[in-house]
């Protein structure tokens, strides 16, 4: 498999464009999706998730640029700040709401993908549709994630908010929240001992599009090349084999 994944590199010709080394890169929530290099990269795990498949989306961006790059983890609240400073960064993956549309510069969208709630699998909420889920004890939700501010727009009054997916994870493990939210294949399927505790409920909250944001004093010309490396990816299929590598479950 590892060969086969490093044949991917080797196989990608796409002729370099021109990048600005300034921009430094930043990602967020990575939990154990991902693992450090021998040249001290972070990479993606097979089949580790929506995570692993952004770093790595972004890694193939960098080559088709001619420039590997270091992908530093920050949390979602370290990342916007860095953003609307004087400094050139890039965060992905990030929601383009109204909020953020015209703070920041965009390039994608790198996925688009459902949101769903999950409950613990001991303990079901019977929920059948977002009116149901509003009326459970309580909701986690990741703070300063784009979904806390669709969860109240949608009337959700029981929202518990945490400073990481692994501590809604814990609050749902014990009983001290009814839902957490999780995309199709959430962070936790790769955690033994909260992938078997945790089932998807049948009701989705949203479906949305996640971009790499840039600060906005990234050169327009910059935005452009991005774009072109991310549409350059997808055409030569490479993309389409990163999601089936790091998306779908590994299966014994």
């Amino acid at each position: 498999m590892r060969f086969r994944f490093a044949l991917f590199w080797c196989c990608l010709a796409v002729a370099p464009l021109a990048a600005n080394a300034e921009t430094r890169f930043l990602t967020h929530s990575l939990d154990t999706a991902v693992h450090t290099d021998e040249k001290g990269y972070l990479r993606g795990n097979p089949h580790a998730g929506r995570r692993a498949f952004y770093v790595e989306v972004v890694h193939a961006m960098m080559l088709a640029r001619g420039m590997p790059s270091l992908i530093e983890e920050v949390s979602l609240s370290r990342g916007f700040h860095l953003l609307d400073g004087e400094a050139d960064y890039a965060f992905f993956n990030v929601i383009r709401n109204d909020d953020r549309r015209n703070r920041y510069k965009w390039v994608g969208p790198i996925d688009v993908f459902p949101t769903y709630f999950y409950e613990l699998k001991a303990s079901p909420t019977a929920i059948h549709s977002i009116d149901d889920a509003r009326h459970v004890g309580a909701v986690c939700a990741l703070s300063g994630n784009n979904l806390v501010g669709l969860l109240e727009q949608q009337g959700f009054q029981n929202i518990l908010k945490a400073n990481s997916n692994d501590a809604c994870a814990k609050l749902l493990r014990y009983g001290r929240v009814n839902l957490i939210t999780g995309s199709e294949y959430p962070w936790f399927m790769t955690n033994p001992e909260l992938k078997d505790l945790l089932v998807r409920t049948t009701v989705t909250l949203s479906v949305d599009e996640g971009f790499i944001a840039f600060s906005r004093s990234t050169p327009e010309d910059e935005i452009i090349d991005w774009q072109a490396a991310l549409d350059s990816v997808r055409q030569t299929g490479l993309y389409d084999r990163l999601r089936l590598m790091h998306l779908q479950p590994h299966r014994d």
